[in-house]
């Protein structure tokens, strides 16, 4: 009983050895093909689905990879012009502790006072100088020194004397009215 069908086929002479070989031989690839061998292996229908899961899965991260590095970019540069501002106006600023002539100038619609030196208040008045608030102090610094703050910094509050300010339209207006020598502001 334990003669297994190939055998039984050889001993009537319907199957010769060659054939037999030739039978066991595909049986074995084709049970190689249904068992998913490495090689032989048969196309699974979910390994395309994930494979553009794990695609899709690695653009998303590339992409938040890219948005978070162009972040710390920008920290960076504002970080780089915040010390440049601060290089500038420790290089540049005048010192006010002496003065004791008040300068007057707006701010958010409100007139503000810094108290200031003599010669000060003369070259703010011609435009030479200029204020620039930073961190909620306002420093004193030549007017030259203003364009290279705004390169840094766009939003930062100037006040300064422009051109405009100085215009002789006024000066006209008033020009029969000297103004007395002893006049005080």
């Amino acid at each position: 009983m334990s003669n297994s069908l190939r055998d039984q086929l050889m001993k009537t002479g319907l199957v010769d050895e060659k054939q037999a070989r030739q039978a066991d031989k595909e049986k074995r690839a084709q049970r190689k093909k249904s068992k998913g061998g490495r090689k032989g292996q048969s196309p699974d229908p979910d390994a395309a689905a994930r494979q553009t899961q794990v695609q899709q899965a690695r653009a998303e991260k590339a992409e938040r990879d890219r948005a978070l590095n162009q972040q710390r970019e920008q920290q960076k540069k504002q970080k780089s012009a915040a010390a440049q501002i601060e290089d500038l106006l420790r290089e540049h600023a005048l010192s006010t502790r002496d003065g004791s002539v008040p300068f007057h100038f707006t701010r958010d619609g409100k007139v503000r006072k810094l108290e200031v030196t003599a010669e000060q208040q003369k070259r703010l008045s011609r435009g030479e100088l200029a204020i620039v608030e930073r961190k909620g102090r306002f420093h004193v610094v030549p007017s030259d020194v203003v364009p290279r703050l705004h390169e840094r910094d766009a939003t930062m509050f100037v006040a300064m004397v422009t051109a405009e300010d100085l215009s002789s339209e006024d000066d006209d207006l008033y020009r029969e009215f000297p103004i007395p020598d002893d006049l005080d502001w």
